[in-house]
């Protein structure tokens, strides 16, 4: 029988009952509370009429109950769809449609959205507040039994479908099964030593997979999950200290701005030894200060993404001999680079990875096409361009098609795209990412106007923060005389992305 993500939450509800699991804005568990009210949520969904196999769709900011869905699922047998909570209802509307959401569960800051969705599943549950003809989360705990669902989790079963955006401008659905997400917390565990002695804190989002997966590792190891919602670098420092935190992962926009803040100076940051980093890569000046400034603390950088999890990592050791490398495969991932017949190239040429390993997506849902697009037999690509060195380190080289990486988000410019061209003054527009030493990248349009059209970029840049969510819209908005197209007449993003990043030393 295999051993799941509610079973280990369920040992440690035997065995460490008093020992504090998560902490949040909302409260505390120890690991008997926890166990007990995710029980009864599990228990609360088969009542409603969720069924092992279906999909229950999220809207919430980082909390202890966001923790509890995610436990429930585990233990119940269901696949949980995050959704990103800066989402406008277009954006946030098309997820439910598309993954068969049968339950919302939302936090309610987020009514008046919710009020907007057009796909809005029947059952709503209000995490917490009130709202008409809503189920109340706590009101249905009070009604049901925390003893453990008789239905358990089908290892083969789906349990996390987050959502990445497509180059066609539509998000794909990456179908992470119960057994293999286990085993890619059994790897996080050991490979950076994780036990039930470190506390670990989550700054960013748990709707996207590297928060959460850090979250769970720490819970399948029966240590202790510190959730915030400041991302500030005060109070990530004052949540380091207050709570005597060991490790944290943040993305680089997050260390950059706390290298920079001068707390570290300021708070106690003696108990952490393990700082973690990912969603692209830390600037040179950023990991060379949080090295002068956290010379006690163990620095990983790791590649990975929702389909395929972590794949390499750059260990402490390395930091400053590989500069811009990803590090080299974990254990069980195999990294293969290809060329565009499907062969090798030698080493030091640049080809596309290909991965392969145990925890990859199952699928794209309800997708084959892109299923069928990204495999090559049991390898996976997302398209993304690197080289290896002779010591075998991975370096990437080039993002996958035109994929931005704008503080830790993955944005697409299709969606982007899509809504400047509704405006009646824009001809055509190219989205692309231009280097920005706080974002990493920002997110930048390029817009020829029509013959007889009229904007100023403020003018277009309001028009795009009423149909975009924020992290969306653009940072900048040149308008110019013309843009590079294909002999099809199609526009040539990495043409237009040259003219921002020819002066710079990478490419991403």
């Amino acid at each position: 029988m295999s051993l799941l993500i509610g079973d280990a939450l369920e040992w440690f509800a035997e065995n460490t009952p008093e020992k504090v699991a998560v902490v949040g804005p909302d409260g505390s568990r120890t690991y008997s509370q926890l166990w007990s009210r995710s029980c009864k949520l599990a228990n609360a969904w088969s009542r409603l009429g969720v069924r092992k196999g279906d999909r229950v769709a999220i809207l919430m900011t980082n909390c202890v109950k966001y923790v509890e869905v995610y436990e429930a699922a585990a233990i119940l047998g269901v696949a949980v769809v995050p959704l990103n909570f800066r989402f406008v209802a277009r954006e946030a509307d098309y997820i439910l449609d598309h993954s068969n959401a049968k339950l919302l569960i939302y936090g309610g800051s987020f009514s008046s959205l919710v009020a907007e969705l057009k796909n809005c599943p029947q059952l709503l549950i209000v995490a917490d507040g009130e709202a008409a003809g809503r189920n109340s989360y706590e009101e249905l705990l009070e009604k049901e039994s925390d003893a453990r669902p008789l239905e358990k989790a089908d290892p083969d079963e789906c349990f996390y479908q987050g959502y990445t955006s497509g180059t066609t401008g539509l998000p794909k659905g990456c179908v992470n099964l119960h057994g293999r997400f286990m085993a890619q917390l059994l790897r996080l565990v050991a490979a950076y030593g994780i036990t039930a002695d470190d506390v670990h804190l989550i700054v960013a989002p748990i709707f996207h997979e590297a928060p959460v997966l850090f979250a769970l590792t720490q819970l399948v190891a029966g240590g202790t999950v510190v959730l915030v919602t400041d991302g500030a670098p005060a109070a990530i420092s004052a949540a380091i200290e207050q709570n005597k935190i060991t490790g944290v992962f943040m993305v680089p926009t997050m260390w950059n701005a706390l290298a920079v803040s001068g707390e570290i100076s300021k708070a106690d940051f003696s108990s952490l030894r393990l700082a973690i980093s990912a969603g692209s890569p830390l600037l040179t000046h950023t990991k060379l200060a949080l090295l002068e400034q956290l010379p006690h603390v163990a620095l990983h950088e790791f590649y990975g993404a929702t389909e395929f999890g972590m794949v390499t990592n750059l260990g402490p050791a390395d930091q400053r001999r590989k500069t811009r490398s990803v590090g080299r495969p974990l254990f069980g991932m195999h990294v293969k680079l290809l060329d565009e017949s499907g062969e090798d190239v030698p080493q030091g040429e640049v080809g596309e990875i290909y991965v392969r390993g145990p925890i990859l997506l199952a699928e794209y849902y309800h997708n084959p096409e892109a299923t069928a697009a990204s495999r090559r037999g049991e390898w996976f690509t997302l398209g993304d361009m690197g080289r290896f060195d002779e010591e075998g380190y991975l370096y990437i080289v080039d993002r996958k098609k035109d994929m931005i990486i704008s503080g830790g988000e993955n944005i697409f410019p299709n969606d982007i795209e899509e809504v400047i061209a509704q405006h009646p003054a824009v001809m055509m527009c190219a989205v692309i990412g231009a280097p920005d030493p706080h974002w990493g990248e920002a997110v930048v349009a390029a817009v020829v106007l029509k013959p007889d059209g009229q904007l100023m970029s403020d003018e277009l840049l309001s028009f795009c923060k009423l149909h975009l969510a924020n992290f969306k819209v653009p940072k900048r908005i040149d308008i110019v005389p013309e843009l590079p197209v294909s002999s099809f007449g199609k526009v040539l993003r990495r043409e237009v992305r040259k003219t921002y990043w020819e002066r710079q030393a990478a490419a991403v």
